[in-house]
């Protein structure tokens, strides 16, 4: 069973993913983009370069390629933890959500997960966080960019057939942390 959290940065994907790994022990554990080594090198360029969207687009997109032969369909058989999934990269995409899934399916890499956990930020917490790190090239668009981005998300879940489980980030880590395990006891899969 693959398993995604989705959200816009600074939402908490990863620290939740961190929780989970002292729960769910085999499982893999994973991310895009930089899922695989040459994953590791194409975020890294993706997010510290100066390149036009269009590029830094291509660049995910070789990466998810990457991803879903190298780690996600090789372990459809295990329990999959993913920081991301197609979701984000419909949702940053310089296209139209239809476009960019178009580009998508003429590579077949529209795969989708069997369940998503969608992170969701209100403004003053986006704030909050963003003011407490340094940026990257996405995240220093700015707190418009990046709430325009999490509600793309939310439509690209519905164009996908997605129905997350939409999770408030702003409650605690461990709250948080609770209703995901409860919400992963009550699919029954595990």
């Amino acid at each position: 069973m693959w398993i995604a959290l989705e959200g816009v940065d600074t939402s908490g994907k990863s620290t939740q993913i961190a929780l989970l790994q002292r729960v769910f022990k085999e499982a893999i554990y994973t991310q895009e983009p930089g899922g695989t080594p040459l994953g590791v090198t194409l975020r890294h360029s993706a997010l510290h370069s100066a390149l036009s969207p269009s590029a830094r687009f291509l660049l995910f997109l070789a990466d998810r390629a990457l991803h879903l032969e190298e780690v996600i369909k090789p372990n459809a058989h295990k329990l999959i933890f993913s920081d991301r999934c197609l979701i984000s990269g419909l949702a940053y995409a310089p296209y139209s959500l239809q476009e960019s899934l178009e580009l998508h399916r003429t590579h077949q890499l529209d795969y989708v997960p069997d369940a998503v956990f969608f992170l969701s930020l209100k403004r003053a917490e986006l704030i909050q966080r963003l003011r407490a790190k340094s940026t990257d090239c996405i995240e220093s668009q700015g707190v418009d960019f990046l709430l325009h981005t999490q509600a793309r998300m939310l439509e690209a879940c519905a164009l996908l057939d997605i129905e997350p489980y939409i999770l408030e980030a702003g409650q605690s880590e461990q709250a948080i942390h609770s209703q995901i395990l409860e919400h992963l006891h009550a699919l029954s899969a595990l």
